[in-house]
């Protein structure tokens, strides 16, 4: 083995395939159609070198015990060919290259530190298989570089610049990606896995080749903060990676963008901002996406089960038919003309949500906790309150019709005023002290149901002034103290019913 010098020297045309070069020196040498495949070039100092039209695929540069540092720093490559090479720990800061081959490259905890491996997309440097775990890439350029099937595991990327990429099967697991910015990127199977992405900031995704989907992999990986716009991440699995690394998603913002198909399985998204947002078919079982932001999202087909935490989000406009929404927790949330026609909402907590102008025809609320809500003009035909607590909720100019159930309900302080119920069941549900004025309840049934007792719904101290409740049933209800004012009960059945204390100023009985 010969230990050779060429610092300074001008070197054109020479070949050194195969050639054993461990030791040697290159220092600012110029390099023309140089040949170095396949060659052993262990501990070699290239520092401030010219490479043009170099060949050193399969060349191995990694240092050894005995040739412990390999460098090209600063070194100059112009359409270098370093395919296949080894290039493992080796010292690769500041280099500048223009048409680099870097394909299938080893640089596993290689020093790339603002290394320049940009290009136009015209002309991508070509970084297709290339292994760069736990390379240090801090502010390094990748402008339009093809990175398919590259691997990035625990590399670190911080101020990297990352621009018209493509990135496909690309994988970036535990990557800290602190104060880079992605724009104009071609995404198709990459995986993000346990990545620092917090903060990032992302701009013009799309598919491949015009895809539906990107189907890219985020399992346990920090998006506190993260903001992306108008994205395709259709497929994405945000899951968490294990039992004890849930994906971060706090703060996060992706508003307009494609979600169809995402995974958001136990993700902890507080405060997660979806407006517009596809989530056609997204998975988000025992979710939490408090004080989350889904302002006109689409959620058709969307999974919300598992106790998803939806306490004070936003959904107005939202349409929710027929969505199975068990075990939610939607206390305090914002459901302003939402549609959940159909939608399963049987046990949810809804304390305290607005739920103004929404449609909950059809929608399943037995045993569903309402209470404090806000439903004033909301659409309830057909829909299933049986045992549900509504307590104090306000419910004036609803809407409901023979369909609706409010059986064993508790409406206790409840408004109903200027509502309409006709032929809607109240069976032995509590009314103590509701507002019932000017409320149509024609047809409406407040008998004794299927409860032990004999006593029909409890219109105790309820207000009733200008109420109609022409053929209705109140045979055997409570209508103690209640006031009924210049109602209207024509062909009402009143057998049974205690109207003690009741006030019956100018009200028409049967």
């Amino acid at each position: 083995m010969a230990v050779l010098d060429f610092s300074e020297q001008d070197l054109v045309g020479n070949s050194f395939n195969g050639q054993n070069l461990n030791g040697s020196t290159f220092f600012k040498a110029t390099l023309t159609n140089v040949s170095f495949v396949d060659t052993k070039l262990r501990g070699t100092n290239f520092e401030e070198t010219n490479w043009l039209n170099v060949n050193a695929s399969n060349a191995n540069f990694r240092p050894s015990a005995t040739f412990p540092t390999t460098t090209l720093f600063r070194a100059t490559l112009e359409n270098v060919n370093l395919s296949g090479a080894n290039l493992r720990e080796v010292n690769l800061s500041e280099i500048s290259t223009n048409g680099i081959d870097l394909s299938n490259a080893q640089l596993q905890d290689a020093n790339l530190f603002k290394a320049e491996l940009s290009g136009e997309q015209s002309e991508r440097p070509n970084l297709t298989g290339a292994n760069f775990t736990r390379a240090n890439l801090t502010q390094a350029n990748l402008k339009a570089a093809d990175l398919t099937d590259a691997n990035f595991t625990d590399a670190n990327l911080q101020g990297a610049s990352l621009e018209a990429n493509l990135i496909v099967n690309t994988n970036f697991t535990g990557v800290d990606f602190t104060g880079v910015g992605f724009t104009d990127i071609t995404l198709s199977n990459a995986t993000f896995d346990l990545a620092n992405l917090s903060g990032v900031q992302w701009t013009d995704v799309s598919a491949l080749g015009g895809a539906t989907s990107t189907n890219s992999s985020f399992r346990g990986a920090d998006l506190t903060n993260f903001s992306a716009e108008d994205l395709n991440l259709g497929g994405a699995d945000f899951s968490a990676f294990d039992a004890n690394t849930p994906t971060i998603l706090t703060g996060v913002s992706l508003a307009d963008t494609l979600l169809n198909d995402a995974n958001f399985t136990g993700v902890s998204a507080e405060g997660i901002f979806l407006e517009d947002a596809n989530l056609t078919n997204a998975n988000f079982t025992g979710a939490d996406l408090s004080n989350a932001n889904l302002n006109r999202a689409i959620l058709t087909g969307a999974v919300l089960t598992g106790g998803v935490e939806l306490d004070n989000a936003f959904l107005e406009g939202v349409d929710l038919t027929g969505v199975d929404l068990t075990g939610a927790d939607l206390t305090g949330a914002k459901l302003k003309g939402a549609n959940l026609t159909g939608a399963d909402l049987s046990g949810v907590d809804l304390s305290g949500a607005d739920l103004t102008e929404a449609i909950l025809s059809g929608a399943e609320l037995d045993g569903a906790i309402l209470d404090n809500v806000v439903a004033q003009k909301t659409n309830v035909t057909g829909t299933d309150f049986t045992s549900a607590s509504l307590i104090d909720a306000n419910f004036k100019e609803a809407t409901g019709d023979n369909l609706t159930r409010f059986t064993d309900a508790n409406l206790s302080g409840a408004s109903l005023e200027l509502g309409s119920f006709i032929g809607s069941n109240f069976q032995d549900a509590n009314l103590i002290g509701a507002n019932l004025n000017v409320t149509n309840l024609t047809d409406a049934n407040f008998s004794d149901g299927a409860d032990s007792d004999t006593i029909g719904a409890d219109l105790t101290g309820v207000t009733f002034v200008n109420g109609v409740a022409i053929n209705g049933d109140f045979s055997n209800a409570l209508l103690v103290n209640a006031d009924l004012t210049k109602a209207n009960f024509t062909g009402a059945n009143l057998d049974g019913a205690d109207l003690t204390g009741a006030v019956l100023v100018d009200t028409i009985l049967p």
